[in-house]
């Protein structure tokens, strides 16, 4: 009796271990994924390059420009357009073992996930050209004059993004759809229910 007793315990530590080993290690495999991008948008901004009213001129040298402007015979006006990218993101690197908690009477897994963070992600190199319009005396629009507008939009439109919390919402929401879904297509085929908790998030970062 005794020896029998003794290999149903054998074969219990035996099956303890080939369980074990064959048992996923889930937070190494949620973990890996490290920057997790879930979601992105582009944002167009558009301005135009027209001589300036003088009845609008403020200080000297734009009172002058103005002025000079007017002497000149015909139109000078052109728009442009071009496209920011912003996209939200899951860093899994800054995950803990303590947010991956597996319940195996449920067979459920709680993934307490690090904070959807937001970002820049750059920018089209050149503007799209709306519309051009130089006739009469006036001189073409040159290189630096669209360099300096192509600045001042970027500026413009990074003021805006960061003051608008509207960006920075939808983002989010998007990204933390696609986070349970990216979860539950992990999980699919395991026999475990993934659930997804959300850390607060970050605010858009400036690139």
């Amino acid at each position: 009796m005794r020896c029998f007793l003794t290999i149903l315990a054998a074969l219990a530590v035996t099956a303890a271990c080939s369980r074990a080993e064959h048992t996923p290690d889930w937070f190494s495999e949620i973990r890996s994924a490290n920057k997790l991008v879930l979601a992105s948008m582009s944002i167009s901004k558009m301005a135009t390059i027209d001589d300036m009213d003088f009845s609008k001129a403020k200080g000297f040298k734009q009172s002058a420009d103005a002025l000079m402007a007017s002497l000149k015979v015909g139109d000078r006006v052109a728009a442009y357009s071009y496209d920011t990218y912003l996209k939200a993101y899951i860093d899994l690197s800054n995950l803990s073992p303590d947010d991956v908690k597996i319940d195996e009477d449920s067979k459920t897994i709680t993934i307490m996930l690090p904070p959807v963070q937001t970002e820049f992600a750059g920018r089209d190199l050149g503007m799209r050209e709306e519309h051009y319009r130089v006739t009469g005396l006036r001189s073409q629009i040159n290189a630096k004059e669209r360099a300096e507008i192509k600045e001042k939009m970027n500026a413009s439109l990074k003021k805006e993004v960061e003051n608008d919390p509207a960006f920075k919402n939808i983002l989010i929401d998007r990204a933390k759809k696609q986070a349970v879904m990216y979860f539950d297509n992990m999980f699919a085929d395991t026999g475990y229910t993934p659930v997804v908790v959300f850390k607060p998030s970050i605010t858009l970062l400036p690139s």
